[in-house]
């Protein structure tokens, strides 16, 4: 069987004389004399036995401890042996206990005395937990072992009772041979796991079970006559090689063994190297090649155990352990296997990613579906997934080497992430937001949006008040926007009590108010639309005009400025009046037409006014294609105002006028006392009067107007 992966075989008792015991040696406690069947008839016939020291040709040349069955290449095999205690039968033993897993292949004794009359031979594979005979030896099978089969061996792996190691004679240098393989049981493949587990073996026991006596001992048990009758071997040979599967050729030392028992030492050597270190040389040639070749010193450690059968695997087919017993780490994409003879059975390398994997790539060596292993299957880090171990899993990302989870968790915002999919990106770790939602995690809510939460969007609109809020913008919290003063509510469409929201018209100008001007007031009657401001409208006559100052812009802005007005007839063949426009400060002009079929005119462009300057708006009014009978038609000109306003103002009804301090939310019209208008409700309706705690007293007075007069009721504003 040796081969290129099969490393050679030896005596594998060489170099483990301490591994060697013996249940019983004589000697061991002092002398102990024996006698010789075969020296009967001789004078010396007895002799003493002291093995209470190592044997030493010199010195203790009677000891006869058991290491003495170990011959090296020098020795001389007449004068060692071991000798158990005289008529001890039954219970004797010799042990070999092996630092590892080793094929042992067969077995040679020698006897000095007769080969025992039963024996059997045993080995175990787990360091002597359990044991397993290998072969029954006895002179009569049937009374000695009857429940073991002496037939002809028929299987390889059989366990029978062989009677032929075990005759009486001859009384001396007798043999008995094992052979773990017979040669004549033909194997069909030795590479088999059934043959790897038939050779393999941590420790080896042969029992002694019965000695050949002559049958004085039955009748007579005094001690003289027992003194002849013993286990006496010459030579024990146990041959075989380190276990190794089939992945390796060569072993090694196994670290931390102690084989310097049967070294070859001298005085010199053991002066010149204080640190004794077995290595790895099998035969005797190859230690004389080294001699040759390295300095003294070095070649003890090289030869100190010649022909030593180590037991640590040199392994190949990346495999390692004592035994090659398994794949070496990041090999183990396949299980591992023992070695066939066309087929190694190569350890393959992980199919893993290091970066991601555990150990730099580490793979299951077997299945075992208790522990969750699959062979092959990578051993990913706590954050990594993937057949391959190159990924991250979700919920983490930056895959790493250096980071012994593997990735980082990604810590988004679960309110604010899509739940389908990866919640980040697995390389950057950008989170996965919603619609509305911003940020590296997906914890804030983009501008203009608030109140991130699990809804399907993630945040809401701030939806402020266009006029009521400085911006659309609010609140991340509670959504509250930036109100203008005096206005309230979280998106700032309320007012505040007793504020008013400025129309857009707020700022007016009467014109009835103008000096030297003739005024045509208007009554309010129930179920008829007003449509001018103030007590009523100014009369203007073609060709005149109106002058309006204007000194309270509160804010620098463009304003628009609208002519509200009413003509006085109501003929549709009217022609238009031609308005003339001119703004001092601006000095510029405009002209417009105020047309029978409109109330109110627009100036084309917006102007630009300023807080603290005082701007005059001038307004003429000339004829334009207008017939005979229409000379006469005035325009009534009702207020000039501006579109504006930054802020809500404070009502200021009038307390004797008003019904209370509270006005109107949209315009701030206060709620008046009987016959008072104004929007602070502080003026006297037409045609009353006594403005006071109770309103004002009077009775309303209908004005016509003659369709004769041809007169034009204009509101300008």
């Amino acid at each position: 069987m040796e081969g290129s992966c099969y490393p050679a075989t030896g005596n594998l008792l060489v170099g483990r004389a301490i591994n060697l015991t013996a249940t019983s040696t004589c000697g061991l406690h002092g002398p102990e004399h024996y006698c010789i069947v075969s020296h009967l008839q001789e004078s010396d016939k007895c002799f003493a036995c002291n093995s209470q020291h190592p044997y030493d040709p010199y010195n203790h040349k009677n000891s006869h401890r058991v290491k003495n069955v170990i011959q090296l290449k020098d020795s001389n095999e007449d004068l060692t042996w071991w000798q158990s205690v005289n008529g001890v039968c039954e219970g004797v033993s010799i042990r070999l206990n092996l630092e590892a897993e080793f094929h042992f292949t067969h077995l040679i004794m020698k006897f000095k005395t007769f080969r025992p009359a039963a024996m059997l031979i045993e080995r175990s594979a787990d360091f002597g937990r359990s044991w397993r005979p290998y072969r029954y030896f006895a002179y009569n099978c049937s009374k000695m072992f009857p429940r073991v089969p002496s037939h002809t061996l028929h299987h390889i792996n059989d366990v029978i009772c062989e009677e032929r190691y075990s005759d009486i004679e001859p009384s001396t240098e007798g043999e008995v041979i094992y052979k773990v393989l017979d040669p004549a049981i033909h194997v069909k493949d030795p590479y088999s796991l059934e043959i790897q587990e038939l050779l393999r073996i941590t420790n080896l026991r042969i029992n002694f079970t019965k000695l050949h006596t002559l049958g004085d001992n039955l009748l007579d048990r005094r001690s003289d006559v027992l003194q002849k009758y013993y286990y006496s071997l010459y030579e024990l040979v146990v041959r075989g090689s380190c276990f190794c599967y089939g992945h390796a050729s060569e072993c090694a030392p196994v670290p931390g063994v102690d084989a310097r028992d049967n070294a070859l030492f001298t005085p010199w050597f053991m002066s010149h190297v204080p640190v004794w270190e077995p290595l790895v040389i099998a035969y005797e040639d190859d230690c004389e090649r080294i001699v040759q070749e390295t300095m003294i010193t070095v070649m003890f450690s090289f030869c100190a155990v010649i022909g030593q059968i180590h037991g640590r695997c040199v392994c190949k087919h990346n495999t390692e352990g004592l035994n090659c017993e398994h794949c070496r780490d990041l090999h183990n994409d396949l299980p591992w296997s023992p070695a066939e003879a066309d087929n190694p059975h190569t350890c393959r390398a992980c199919d893993c990613d290091p970066v991601g994997s555990m150990k730099g790539g580490v793979c299951d060596s077997h299945t075992d579906q208790d522990m969750s292993m699959i062979a092959g299957q990578c051993r990913c880090k706590l954050n990594v997934k993937g057949t391959r171990c190159d990924y991250c899993k979700e919920g983490y990302y930056g895959l790493s080497q250096n980071d012994p989870q593997g990735c980082q968790p990604c810590n988004c915002d679960p309110r604010g992430i899509i739940m389908l999919g990866a919640p980040c990106d697995q390389i950057s770790g950008d989170c996965s937001c919603k619609r509305y939602i911003t940020g590296r995690y997906c914890n804030q809510c983009l501008p203009e949006y608030w109140g991130l939460s699990n809804d399907l969007a993630g945040c809401r609109a701030c939806d402020c008040d266009f006029g009521g809020a400085y911006s659309n913008r609010c609140m991340v919290e509670n959504g509250q926007c930036d109100c203008r003063r005096n206005l309230i509510g979280r998106q700032c469409s309320d007012v505040q009590p007793e504020y008013f929201c400025a129309p857009l018209d707020y700022y007016k100008y009467e014109a009835e108010d103008t000096p030297d001007v003739k005024s045509v007031h208007r009554e309010r009657s129930q179920g008829h639309m007003v449509t001018w401001t103030g007590p009523g409208f100014a009369q203007v006559k073609d060709g005149a005009g109106l002058v309006f100052t204007i000194d309270n812009i509160p804010y620098a802005m463009d304003y628009d400025i609208m002519i509200r007005y009413e003509p006085e007839v109501q003929y549709a063949s009217l022609p238009p009046v031609l308005l003339v426009f001119h703004a001092l400060y601006y000095y510029c002009k405009t002209r417009d037409c105020l047309c029978v079929t409109h109330r109110y005119v627009q100036m084309p462009s917006p102007f630009c006014f300023e807080p603290s300057n005082r701007y005059v708006v001038a307004i003429r009014l000339q004829r334009h294609g207008v017939s005979q009978r229409h000379l006469t038609a005035f325009i009534l000109v009702d207020s000039v105002m501006t579109t504006l306003h930054e802020r809500e103002l404070k009502c200021q009804c009038d307390p004797q006028g008003s019904l209370s301090a509270e006005c109107d939310r949209v315009g701030g019209q206060c709620r008046c006392k009987p016959n008072v208008i104004g929007r602070r409700c502080d003026q006297c309706a037409p045609h009353t009067y006594g403005f006071g705690p109770y309103g004002c007293t009077g009775e309303w007075a209908l004005a016509s107007f003659s369709q004769s007069s041809h007169l034009y009721l204009i509101d300008i504003i």
